[in-house]
């Protein structure tokens, strides 16, 4: 879509495009074929400008449902930002830049499952010495010959750290489709394959192929906890309880540092009345990651409910910290009132019986 179109469908729909960035934007538009960042890999002034403001920033997919053109997905959007980067294994700053220019998609702060496959497709290019302002050039590129590309549904491999090449059925290509190099067929998946796969059978409702999967990725790659965390999800969405815990503990086994795995371990053990074995699973994804706002949200209720009301005004308070907004974030303000209030309530008993023997 040229620029010039875009801005008569803002302009028909009531809104009022904008050649530049201010204060006053309302949303910043990243088109599919655009170019958001540099030729040194840095966001382009529109975007720097967009973050600086705190302006939305979407995709050009998303753009085409506000006004009609395209049906809105629907996929599941399952991960928070803390869950997707400790899944693809980057950064959370990097995640949002991979939102920002277009390759993964959050919603109501959330992604799926093609946008986890994205992130550690990108994960591995990032890995390889591979810039992103390659990747989202190469996908341009890619775009021209191949329209719905995208992270999720490719796969590329490192030519050299400037280069990718894109796999087919008869071969490589490069980013601008000529034939490279020919891939000799094979029957046996790898890792990265399976777990993809199992992604998808589980996007479609195929459970139990998605079972058998996210197994099969668990005996190929025993170091990596993300199949065992997304099977514990699978399993305790069908009550298999028993099954689910096995399978987080699998996963926090193989990756003791993995705190999705124990926040939803400790979920599932609070569910199941465990309310001890919870708190310290909460402990063990804050110690493997400071900043997580779930575990700080659950650890901070799960004390509140055990009457350890000081240490949870703690929690809810460094919660309160990070969010202060949300609807989570009211319900955190109120939590912690409640708990200074029980401090205040303890204290002021306590105090009584000393007053009662000084006037005696």
């Amino acid at each position: 879509m040229k620029r010039a179109h875009a801005f008569a469908l803002v302009s028909q729909h009531g809104g009022k495009p904008c050649e530049r960035v201010t204060k006053d934007t309302r949303v910043v538009i990243v088109g599919e074929l655009g170019w958001p960042l540099q030729e040194d890999g840095r966001p382009s002034k529109s975007l720097t400008q967009a973050k600086s403001y705190g302006v939305p920033i979407v995709s050009e997919r998303r753009f085409l449902e506000w006004v009609g053109k395209i049906s809105p997905e629907e996929q599941a959007k399952a991960y928070t930002t803390d869950e997707l980067a400790a899944l693809s294994k980057l950064p959370t700053d990097v995640v949002e830049q991979l939102s920002m220019f277009g390759l993964i998609e959050v919603r109501d702060g959330r992604y799926g499952f093609r946008d986890l496959a994205a992130a550690r497709q990108a994960a591995q290019l990032l890995g390889s010495g591979i810039g992103l302002s390659v990747i989202t050039k190469s996908l341009r590129e890619i775009r021209k010959w191949l329209p719905d590309a995208r992270l999720s549904n490719l796969r590329l491999f490192p030519e050299s750290k400037d280069r990718i090449l894109v796999e087919q059925a008869r071969g490589h290509t490069d980013s601008k489709g000529q034939f490279v190099l020919p891939v000799e067929k094979t029957n046996h998946l790898d890792a990265d394959e399976a777990f993809m796969q199992a992604q998808s059978a589980e996007e479609a409702g195929d459970l139990q192929s998605a079972e058998s999967l996210y197994r099969r990725v668990m005996n190929l790659d025993p170091n990596d906890p993300a199949a065992g965390l997304n099977l514990g999800n699978l399993l305790r969405g069908q009550h298999r309880t028993v099954e689910a815990e096995a399978a987080y503990r699998w996963a926090v086994k193989a990756d003791p540092n993995f705190p999705p795995a124990w926040h939803n371990l400790a979920d599932l053990l609070d569910e199941s009345g465990r309310l001890t074995e919870a708190v310290d699973c909460e402990r063990r994804a804050l110690t493997a990651d400071l900043q997580y706002a779930d575990a700080m949200f659950n650890l901070a209720l799960f004390l509140q409910r055990l009457g350890n009301h000081a240490e949870a005004a703690t929690w809810w308070a460094r919660y309160l910290e990070r969010d202060r907004t949300s609807q989570w974030a009211e319900r955190a303000k109120r939590a912690l009132k409640y708990c200074e209030m029980e401090i205040t309530s303890a204290a002021s008993t306590a105090a009584e019986p000393a007053e009662a023997t000084g006037r005696s």
